[in-house]
């Protein structure tokens, strides 16, 4: 194993950990941690793949499934990216902070909103007949506030009479 697949794997290991450690014992700095050591788990996977590739191919054996997987590591490292630049210039998401942003209940738990996470995942889905548009859409926000960090799901629908409105948040 490479320098920097180790390096990656022993990276993406803490930070994931650290993730879900300040999460459980309430520690409210670098929430982004646990996302953000998620890929580079997935670049050590891709530098691991890359090893067994070499390794394989210099003692003569096959190599297909292999690339195979190199395929898939790297076109989710690739697409990832642009997902999330999808989901964050969306109208859904847009709607769903600015509900956020003046919900009473939210701001009594986290307190004045300080800003969101750097990494939103989630679905976004919707259909135009006819030139109308049409959907459901369901994101994992962190927020971050005065008094603490909170991870939320929140859940939009659109109909072709209304604009995007928040049907559930947990």
């Amino acid at each position: 194993m490479k320098k920097f697949t180790k390096i990656s794997l022993i990276t993406g290991l803490i930070l994931v950990a650290y993730g879900y450690l300040c999460r459980a014992i309430n520690i409210y700095f670098f929430w982004d941690s646990k996302v953000i050591g998620w890929f580079f788990l997935f670049f050590a996977l891709a530098g691991l793949l890359l090893s067994l590739y070499r390794s394989r191919k210099s003692e003569g054996k096959k190599t297909g499934w292999v690339k195979i997987g190199i395929g898939f590591v790297l076109l989710g490292l690739i697409i990832s990216p642009i997902v999330i630049f999808i989901i964050k210039t969306s109208d859904a998401y847009q709607a769903a902070i600015e509900y956020l942003k003046t919900d009473t209940e939210i701001k009594n738990t986290v307190g004045n909103i300080r800003g969101f996470g750097l990494i939103p995942t989630g679905q976004v889905e919707f259909s135009t007949t006819n030139g109308v548009e049409s959907g459901n859409a369901i994101f994992n926000i962190t927020i971050r506030g005065d008094k603490k960090n909170k991870d939320i799901v929140i859940a939009l629908e659109k109909t072709p009479e209304t604009m995007w409105t928040v049907v559930a948040l947990e």
